[in-house]
């Protein structure tokens, strides 16, 4: 199914996320040219970096905007954005852990994390999102792509907006 252009901004950074999660998981990147570090404690400073400036803004536009929708409009989603939920909170959790210095068993945490994040970001884009699309009105869904737009611009992140 074609992607609703109102959840687009959302797919560009489930793509970054993916190709963060696959250095996490394979310790390297397949891309030739990539500048991806195979130091376990420099890859924490990536994903430290990454979920700062990008990712934690994601999960709450996701939260706000879309998970409240959802939530509101279609009652039988409800466990579906109840994990996604605790999905975000245990990936918020596990990156404070990591940003607080716990560096201990990199080789064990590192690609973990790159599992929850590929299991999550698969469940939002082939459930939540295709639900969506089916489940809401065109006219819902432009509103809810309007306000994602309105405040990631606001917040100075238009890496969500425009594509890279």
């Amino acid at each position: 199914m074609k992607r609703h252009s109102s959840l687009i901004p959302l797919s560009w950074e489930h793509h970054d996320a993916l190709v963060l999660a696959q250095g996490l998981m394979l310790g390297r990147s397949k891309a030739p040219r990539s500048n991806w570090p195979t130091d376990r404690r420099l890859q924490v400073d990536r994903v430290n970096e990454f979920f700062q400036e990008r990712f934690f803004v994601h999960f709450d536009v996701e939260e706000m905007y879309l998970f409240t929708k959802v939530t509101a409009r279609m009652p039988d989603q409800t466990a579906l954005i109840d994990e996604l939920r605790s999905d975000h909170e245990l990936l918020r959790r596990l990156v404070g852990e990591l940003s607080g210095g716990s560096l201990d068993e990199l080789d064990v945490k590192l690609p973990a994390l790159g599992r929850l994040m590929t299991a999550h970001i698969r469940k939002e884009e082939r459930v939540l999102f295709q639900a969506v699309q089916s489940g809401l009105a065109p006219a819902e869904l432009e509103l809810i792509g309007i306000d994602i737009t309105t405040h990631l611009t606001s917040q100075g992140n238009c890496s969500l907006v425009e594509p890279r």
